[in-house]
């Protein structure tokens, strides 16, 4: 008997339920509710247009205002912590054009904190928890994320140590299936630890 074969019939069989298992782990953290309370909301980078968000950014950033809202009509007073360094091809930091957008739509900026350094999931969450830390021991947090990412954001909080409830911008497939598939390994890479 020949081991390829076996091998790569047993990953044709895994991979459809490692797929539909993360879809089923993002469609249950986008339902899961956030409690409010948060002292802040941590928004993670993505992708931006030029210097201007694009649209799976500027729907995290929406759902922040939004979270923004609740919040306060609850009486609590988070920070908004933006997180995200250059890209390779951006003329801006991430958090920099995610503070912009923000401001434009009426959030103080004396209540927007600003990381510029982290350049994927896990450094957003590790850098951010140190500076959440530094300010406000003790703190909670909201991270808002599209609900593609909600599991692998989760996965990296945990890690980082943050106290945090993640909440999905989105449906996870409101950026298609390819940004879901793309997640799923993602995922697999971090709990693998090469991530």
């Amino acid at each position: 008997m020949h081991v390829l074969p076996v091998i790569v019939a047993l990953l044709c069989g895994c991979a459809p339920l490692w797929l539909l298992g993360f879809l089923g782990l993002a469609l249950y953290q986008r339902h899961r509710p956030a409690p409010v309370g948060a002292d802040y909301l941590v928004v993670l980078g993505a992708a931006l247009d030029g210097c201007e968000p694009a649209a799976p950014l500027a729907a995290r950033l929406d759902a922040a205002l939004a979270r923004l809202a609740v919040e306060e009509a609850a009486g609590s007073a988070p920070l908004v912590l933006v997180t995200g360094g250059k890209g390779p091809h951006e003329r801006c930091t991430e958090a920099a054009a995610m503070a912009r957008y923000l401001i434009a739509q009426g959030v103080p900026p004396e209540r927007i904190r600003r990381e510029e350094r982290a350049a994927n999931t896990a450094e957003n969450l590790r850098f951010s928890a140190a500076l959440m830390a530094a300010e406000r021991p003790g703190y909670r947090c909201t991270v808002v994320t599209n609900g593609f990412h909600t599991v692998r954001s989760a996965l990296a909080a945990r890690r980082a140590g943050a106290p945090a409830a993640v909440l999905g911008a989105d449906g996870p497939l409101a950026h298609g299936p390819y940004l879901l598939l793309r997640e799923a390994v993602g995922t697999a890479l971090a709990l693998a630890g090469r991530a």
